[in-house]
């Protein structure tokens, strides 16, 4: 007989009327719930409660709840079944376990037609994991809040910066020897924008982490918008001599996304490309349909990635060759923010690929639409590029 059979059976003896869809939920609940009979001894216990046992039914049915919980030989002082044998009432405490958990418990008699105690249902509750999910949001909120005064912050002193090096450079073309330091002011330009740049993407990972990041959601056509954002690097890639192709085996797809944060998504994968591929190199991106789903591809010839590597490359900070990435700038976040903001959309990345021959990263995006009456102006409407909206070379996204 099963443990559902021998519950009802033992319950119906005594005179309670304990529905199967009732049980059903006791079974599925989140609370750890046993029902013990007077010796002590469990007679039924819920899913929950096994699992916090980490026990199998055959270990905790027909075994007295000293032995399960608190591996015990004899009744602990402050049993609840006794209390409530002794008092006729519902009892509630608070059990530290041996586990280092603590419970909120109750225990409720249940009695028989002639009001004469037969047992007791106990149900509780782990309010030590409560509390670690209440200090695990706690902390959510508080680096969210950290990370958004930090932004500030770190904004103030960097927009000083720019403004001390345009006024610097307007002096020196006013004496015209700006040509002896132009090198130098454009070094300190370039990395004031990858700060800038580096600091967004940390506060929008948390953002995302915290729920408080939004798309906005437009009707696009795709295969316009990453035509558009190859074009804007390909003279970037030429300078270093790789050849950037873009193919399409549809002419034109609309689908719902978010196009500044779509182009942070390619051009991050492109600028990866072009940081990790040699002179000589090609990179090819590719849009296909498959299915339900469009798939586009950021495929190259360069160094790629070693089978065993591949796993951490969307982890947090994770790089797939430390000393590699360290030779060419970068955080290591930028896959990781990748994977987030493609996941937003509904879809999915992974990679493809193998050490010495090249690497393929393909994003699949769901091939759905906006259910918008005004459709056509959405489509009509041109988002602003990252590029211009932050006057960036391809050179700067190092995410």
């Amino acid at each position: 007989m099963d443990l559902k059979e021998l519950l009802k059976e033992v319950l119906h003896q005594e005179g309670v009327n304990f529905e199967d869809n009732y049980l059903d939920i006791l079974n599925n609940s989140q609370d750890i719930i046993v029902y013990q009979d007077l010796d002590y001894k469990i007679v039924w216990a819920n899913k929950r409660a096994l699992k916090e046992f980490s026990k199998l039914s055959s270990e905790v049915i027909g075994h007295h709840c000293y032995q399960v919980v608190k591996n015990r030989d004899q009744i602990c002082e402050e049993c609840m079944v006794k209390k409530v044998e002794e008092t006729g009432k519902v009892q509630e405490a608070e059990i530290h376990n041996p586990n280092g958990n603590k419970y909120l418990s109750r225990a409720y008699p249940i009695k028989n037609e002639q009001d004469e105690l037969t047992g007791v249902i106990k149900s509780s509750l782990n309010i030590t994991e409560r509390k670690i999910l209440k200090e695990q949001l706690e902390e959510s909120k508080l680096k969210t809040k950290i990370f958004a005064n930090l932004s500030h912050e770190f904004k103030t002193p960097l927009n000083l910066t720019s403004c001390g090096v345009q006024m610097l450079e307007t002096k020196l073309k006013s004496n015209n020897i700006f040509a002896e330091y132009e090198k130098y002011i454009d070094i300190i330009k370039q990395n004031n924008k990858r700060l800038l740049q580096l600091i967004t993407n940390l506060i929008d990972i948390t953002k995302i982490d915290s729920g408080a990041y939004e798309l906005n959601l437009q009707n696009h056509d795709l295969v316009d918008l990453i035509e558009k954002i190859v074009s804007s690097v390909k003279e970037y890639a030429t300078s270093k001599e790789i050849k950037l192709q873009f193919k399409s085996e549809i002419e034109s797809k609309i689908i719902a996304c978010d196009p500044f944060n779509l182009e942070r998504i390619i051009l991050n994968l492109l600028s990866n490309a072009i940081k990790f591929t040699d002179a000589g190199d090609q990179i090819e991106v590719t849009i296909r349909d498959k299915d339900s789903k469009t798939l586009i591809s950021v495929k190259d010839t360069g160094v790629g990635i070693p089978k065993d590597k591949q796993k951490n490359i969307f982890n947090r900070f994770g790089q797939a060759d430390k000393s590699q990435a360290r030779n060419s700038a970068g955080s290591g976040i930028g896959l990781s923010l990748v994977k987030l903001l493609v996941e937003m959309h509904g879809g999915e990345i992974y990679l493809e690929g193998e050490y010495g021959v090249g690497s393929e990263f393909i994003v699949e995006l769901p091939a759905e639409k906006l259910k918008k009456e005004n459709n056509q102006k959405e489509l009509e409407k041109d988002h602003e590029s990252l590029l211009n909206k932050a006057n960036m070379d391809i050179a700067d996204i190092y995410f």
